[in-house]
């Protein structure tokens, strides 16, 4: 029983309340069994990060630089298997249409429909649940 307080399927950082709810939302739906914690403070992340084993932590690319507490814990998280996605919200974006992964880091853009936020986190689900085998997909 404690080992399932250990871990944690998705954190999604993000400060305002709307868009925290939608992303937890559409994660929930995806991610199923595995719990989904919002989180709207760099603080409240670099708690998560300390006490938990994250899956995938969803972000959006204006709110990680906004801080160097939120940038050095995902850093420190990424280092340690945690994948990431990035919801690209500034002029700069690898992609409009799709998403792009390299190894663990995701970039979606924020003019992305909710469906292919769905199948990003599907595919991070697949990565997680998979951690050998992922690196075939």
């Amino acid at each position: 029983m404690a080992a399932a307080l250990d871990s944690v399927g998705v954190v999604v950082l993000e400060p305002n309340t709307q868009l925290l709810k939608k992303l937890c939302a559409v994660a929930a739906g995806t991610w199923g069994q595995h719990e989904v914690l919002p989180r709207a403070t760099a603080k409240e992340l670099a708690n998560a990060a300390k006490f938990l084993k994250i899956g995938v932590v969803v972000v959006r690319a204006s709110y990680q630089r906004s801080s160097e507490l939120i940038q050095n814990t995902l850093a420190d998280l990424y280092a340690t298997g945690t994948q990431v996605v990035i919801i690209q919200d500034t002029s700069a974006r690898l992609d409009r249409r799709r998403w792009v992964s390299i190894a663990g880091m995701h970039f979606l853009s924020d003019d992305s429909s909710d469906e292919q936020l769905h199948d990003l986190l599907a595919l991070c689900l697949v990565r997680h649940c998979t951690p050998n085998v992922h690196r075939l997909i």
